[in-house]
């Protein structure tokens, strides 16, 4: 009866089928413009596509395009690369891609090959990519700065080694990594950001948070809750999870990145869900924490609204110019002062022991997104156009004693925690929140999935 009322629910509350992104080839050729101005003079660029790799027999995992691939170039198909050239007269960008195969067509799809990848993806050339390495010494300087970036590709690594960097013809190379450039390009976002897809993975992903309040009970599965999530992601346009999706109850809610999604939820637990969908080849990163039954126990509501006051002054500190670090210390300052409350700690320092985790990371094409944390040895300011995460979480595990005896308490103290802490036991909460920094302030993308327990407890009642 329980999947009859989880399908009923999605299918009177859901909108109707999100078609796939439609992608703007503009946004892709103002990023290689923007990429190639920041070049050493004299030099060339080589993205690698990422492999495919096979899963079992004869079967391969899911494809995606790496991510700085795809970035610059819209295009997603496996054995291919991308040629930088900004100095050639003619040839600047050139894309080595799949030969036309109608009998590989059959099976897995149509390809772009050379001509769609001039026509579609605007290549000033195309060939095929077994050809990249007799074609690519005509098509570059004999000298120069190349830009290449090793570990994507074991196979184009080896090439790129043998032609640049080993072969006896007294060519002068220089290579550098093309990672400095492109992650703070992908650092700031941008309209063609949300244009391809960036609002819309998160939208998703908050959409399908709400129907699973809806739908969690006790007695489903976690891998139940799971499956409500997926259904959203793919009713409304995303090919696959950002992730994989956390779905854990009870116990395996104090696991930071439990995925088996197998266990029953019982009445009286709390079930944590981290989970978001991926659009455009963007991810969204979100993260609810509810009661199974709806309503939150005592010590389940202290828990929770000292993780959500800490998210909240963090949140509202946001603004350009503010030290990223500070909004950490922000929600250290309030989740070590609510656990010494609690009388969980008696130093607010000792509160990590609980948290065990950071508490934001960037956000965009990955998941744990490209960037850095620390500019000239000091934290980064933020800036307009930046997305991260803010995620405070406390979880009540049963080896709090263990580390409260390495940080010195007392046999004491450690048992008179010890029984205060056992009516919130296996509690772990997490709430996570996808914010964009603003000209004036910030803006949270991922608050249509309600975080306030009222709110919580009105769209879970049943």
């Amino acid at each position: 009866m329980k999947h009859v009322v989880l399908v009923t629910i999605f299918c009177a509350a859901l909108q109707a089928f999100g078609q796939p992104i439609r992608l703007d080839m503009n946004v892709f050729a103002k990023r290689r413009a923007a990429f190639a101005g920041q070049l050493a003079p004299q030099s060339i660029a080589i993205f690698p596509c990422k492999p495919e790799y096979i899963r079992n027999g004869d079967v391969e995992y899911q494809y995606r395009q790496e991510s700085n691939f795809y970035y610059l170039t819209g295009f997603e198909e496996p054995e291919s690369i991308v040629l930088m050239n900004p100095s050639a007269p003619r040839y600047k960008y050139i894309l080595f891609v799949r030969k036309r195969d109608p009998l590989r067509e059959t099976w897995q799809g149509t390809r772009a090959g050379t001509e769609g990848a001039m026509a579609t993806f605007g290549a000033d050339t195309a060939l095929v990519f077994p050809d990249f390495t007799k074609s690519v010494s005509s098509l570059i300087p004999k000298t120069g700065t190349l830009y290449y970036s090793f570990g994507t590709n074991p196979q184009l690594d080896e090439i790129i080694r043998d032609m640049f960097l080993e072969r006896q013809h007294g060519d002068n190379w220089s290579v550098m990594n093309p990672s400095s450039i492109i992650s703070e390009m992908r650092l700031i976002k941008t309209d063609g950001d949300w244009k391809m897809g960036f609002s819309k993975a998160i939208e998703i992903s908050a959409q399908a948070h709400i129907e699973a309040f809806k739908a969690i009970h006790p007695g489903m599965y976690e891998c139940e809750v799971q499956a409500a999530f997926e259904y959203v992601y793919r009713k409304d346009g995303s090919p696959r999870n950002g992730y994989p999706c956390i779905v854990g109850s009870g116990p395996n809610s104090c696991t930071l990145h439990y995925d088996a999604n197998t266990r029953l939820m019982n009445d009286g637990d709390v079930v944590l869900m981290d989970c978001a969908a991926e659009y455009g080849n963007y991810s969204g990163d979100i993260t609810r924490t509810v009661p199974v039954n709806g309503k939150f126990s005592r010590e389940q509501r202290d828990i929770y609204q000292l993780v959500l006051d800490a998210q909240n002054a963090g949140i509202n500190l946001i603004k350009p110019g503010i030290a990223k670090s500070i909004l950490d210390s922000a929600m250290n300052e309030v989740l070590g002062s609510g656990l010494v409350r609690l009388g969980f700690i008696k130093n607010k320092k000792d509160s990590h022991i609980y948290t065990l985790h950071g508490f934001s990371h960037w956000l965009g094409l990955e998941v744990h997104d490209v960037g850095k944390y620390i500019v000239d040895g000091k934290s980064r300011a933020l800036a307009p156009g930046m997305v991260f995460t803010m995620e405070p979480g406390i979880y009540v595990r049963p080896d709090i004693p263990d580390k409260l005896r390495d940080l010195n308490y007392t046999i004491d103290e450690v048992e008179k925690i010890r029984k205060t802490i056992e009516p919130y036991m296996n509690i772990g909460v997490r709430i996570e929140d996808d914010v964009l920094v603003t000209e004036n302030g910030f803006k949270n993308l991922s608050d249509t999935a309600p975080r306030d327990i009222d709110a919580i407890e009105a769209l879970m009642k049943h």
